[in-house]
């Protein structure tokens, strides 16, 4: 075995187009809907072939590894392969031969040290199985917590079309001919390069009167952000300089790559495919190395602006399909001024919002929270806490230290 192998994943950058041909559009009267309440939302039984997911910031999948292995794994459009959790693995598949070193580039300030096995994987997402070339493994857990066991990506989708249903939590594979059905609009997208694993999007962005620009966004739905900026982009538009209302927010693990770096700001307004969406959070990196640094494509697209879609992707012809769904409207009010990654017995406080009520509180970054609001984590799923999260609903967290302290804050309001 070759120990001294490396492989860093890179992303190359592709012009972008528009021009899907005709598209049915929504009617002037469309344009704004109304947020649904809480007696309109019914839980609607799936179509036949439909395979269920958990969303809550990212995609969550049962996924049969190697015929026989149960696992929960996120589906991530950022990602070109399979990936396994390090302490999975050796649960379920070491001692391997077949493992070699190697290093990987994400979102994160640095490279991440990982193991690549060479062998031959097999999955399954419902009544779909693929088999790849080699797996990455790595401290997955660390980034997205004890309850996930892996990742796929590009790999699975590749030539097929497939509809992602945020609001109802279901992925349903499409026959290729089918058509988009009524009040979906088209994006033509292009690959990032001739591996055809990466998509990037354009997206119109007006920050204020003064700045607005056109961009071309990956599409990375292992991303629970909104529209997230490279500083790259920040550099050109002099944006540390122009913008005033601006939050910072430090991550021990932003993800692949160790910390991160974000300064959080609110836009007049987001614009694809027809729509616009109002007075929406966006954030830029400040990050001097890594994928968020590059400068040939200008940022990322996450699920917390997917998620106002259902979506249909072509991933044979590098199209999106985009249609309003009941969420569109719905905005984001309160925020904790925390990421939480869960842990077996708590919750590490793994981002903080700087000069947030949770800082000024007292919350570090770092910090095991046992409860939040008498709430451990057994009574708290990963859907329950980004609803207890975007509520405004004052929280009392137990944080363990040297001795256990108690804190109060309210909310940030958007």
């Amino acid at each position: 075995m070759n120990l001294k192998s490396t492989i860093i994943l890179a992303i190359a950058f592709a012009a972008l187009g528009i021009g899907c041909g005709k598209a049915n559009k929504r009617t002037e009267n469309e344009s704004q809907l109304t947020p649904p309440t809480e007696a309109l939302a019914q839980v609607q039984p799936l179509p036949e072939g439909a395979i269920p997911f958990d969303y809550a910031g990212h995609l969550y999948f049962d996924v049969i590894v190697r015929d026989t292995v149960p696992a929960k794994m996120i589906f991530d459009t950022g990602n070109t392969s399979i990936l396994i959790d390090t302490q999975f693995f050796k649960e379920h598949f070491a001692p391997s031969p077949t493992l070699q070193r190697t290093l990987i580039q994400g979102t994160g300030n640095s490279l991440e040290a990982a193991y690549r096995d060479t062998s031959d994987w097999i999955y399954s997402v419902g009544e779909y199985s693929t088999t790849e070339q080699g797996a990455t493994v790595l401290d997955l857990r660390k980034i997205l917590g004890y309850h996930v066991d892996g990742m796929f990506g590009m790999e699975f989708m590749r030539g097929r079309k497939v509809e992602f249903n945020y609001a109802d939590g279901y992925m349903l594979i499409l026959p290729q001919e089918a058509q988009p059905a009524e009040g979906y609009t088209c994006v033509k997208c292009k690959w990032l390069d001739g591996r055809q694993a990466r998509m990037v999007m354009p997206i119109s962005v007006k920050i204020n009167d003064a700045i607005s620009f056109d961009g071309n966004f990956l599409v990375d739905m292992g991303s629970s952000g909104s529209v997230s900026l490279n500083s790259s982009l920040v550099a050109k538009l002099k944006l540390n300089r122009v913008l005033t209302d601006v939050k910072k927010k430090l991550y021990d693990t932003g993800g692949v790559g160790g910390s991160r770096t974000d300064y959080i700001f609110k836009a007049d307004r987001v614009s694809v495919a027809g729509n616009d969406i109002p007075d929406m959070r966006l954030d830029y990196s400040g990050n001097t190395q890594g994928m968020m640094a590059e400068d040939r494509f200008d940022g990322l697209v996450g699920n917390e602006f997917l998620e106002r879609f259902d979506v249909i992707i072509d991933f044979a012809k590098c199209e999106i399909w985009l249609r309003p769904n009941r969420n569109f409207s719905t905005a984001r009010a309160f925020d904790s001024g925390m990421t939480l990654t869960p842990q077996v017995d708590g919750w590490i406080v793994n981002g903080l919002t700087e000069g947030s009520n949770a800082h000024r509180a007292g919350v570090r970054r770092g910090d095991l929270i046992t409860s939040i609001n008498r709430l451990t984590p057994d009574k708290v799923d990963i859907k329950r806490l980004k609803a207890m999260g975007y509520s405004a609903e004052d929280w009392t967290v137990t944080i363990k230290r040297t001795t256990t302290e108690e804190i109060t804050f309210k909310k940030d309001k958007y």
